[in-house]
């Protein structure tokens, strides 16, 4: 794990075919604190997540970790950065053991019987080891869930960035994903990056909780400030 303070979203600003999506959003995630990013669908929620893990470059802006570009400091000092998407994205035709493994063994990382062996440890911590041999196709979409936050835990993440992750679940399974969140947060040094339109699941995982609207950031507080704002975007989502 990298020890760092904080990473800083300055002034970015993307848009697509002439439209801006995201306008100079200013926003800062704080090391091992779940920082959820609350808005309604087609606000750039996912857009911002995608430039945090570079998989899409700010028209202009600056990502910062520590105040030096984001960037740099994973190509130097090995930062590791995880996005679980909010289809789970697992591979149909891989098992769920070698969907979890599969960046390992791409590169070799230890021996096989290593990588199986941290597999089955992070499948029982999030309760679903039965699942190993089984095919993604067999799953719920709970599961599923749980088993691409597995997929990125096996890497052991710096910062791990959730996109929707109780999209189309019910409650039982919604609670069971802010419980593997909240655990996280006491027992591993993670910063956790969360965008969600689902209010009452942010404010039972976030530390902070940031207003995305028309592009910007609104408001950054605790869920208790964020109760007490009465900003009408809550009442609309």
């Amino acid at each position: 794990m990298i020890n760092f303070a904080s990473v800083k979203l300055e002034n970015i600003t993307k848009g697509f075919e002439g439209k801006t999506v995201l306008d100079k959003v200013n926003c800062e995630f704080f090391n091992k604190e779940v920082h959820v990013i609350l808005g309604k669908s087609g606000t750039g929620k996912s857009v911002l997540l995608k430039m945090i893990i570079g998989l899409l470059k700010p028209d202009s802006g600056h990502l910062l970790i520590d105040n030096e570009n984001l960037g740099e400091v994973i190509k130097r000092n090995n930062l590791i950065l995880s996005y679980i998407f909010q289809s789970s994205a697992l591979l149909n035709s891989l098992s769920v053991l070698d969907n979890i493994t599969l960046f390992l063994d791409e590169h070799n990382v230890g021996t096989r019987d290593e990588r199986v062996s941290k597999a089955y440890e992070i499948l029982s911590d999030l309760s679903i080891e039965d699942t190993a041999n089984r095919m993604p196709s067999e799953l719920s979409g709970g599961m599923r869930k749980r088993v691409a936050i597995a997929r990125s835990l096996i890497i052991s993440p710096d910062i791990l960035l959730y996109d929707e992750p109780t999209a189309e679940l019910d409650p039982i399974n919604t609670k069971t994903i802010s419980e593997i969140i909240k655990n996280l947060r006491s027992n591993k040094s993670i910063t956790q990056v969360v965008v969600t339109h689902d209010i009452n699941f942010a404010y039972s995982i976030a530390d902070k909780i940031s207003i995305l609207e028309d592009g910007n950031i609104k408001i950054t507080g605790s869920p208790d400030i964020i109760k007490k704002s009465k900003n009408a975007i809550l009442d609309s989502i």
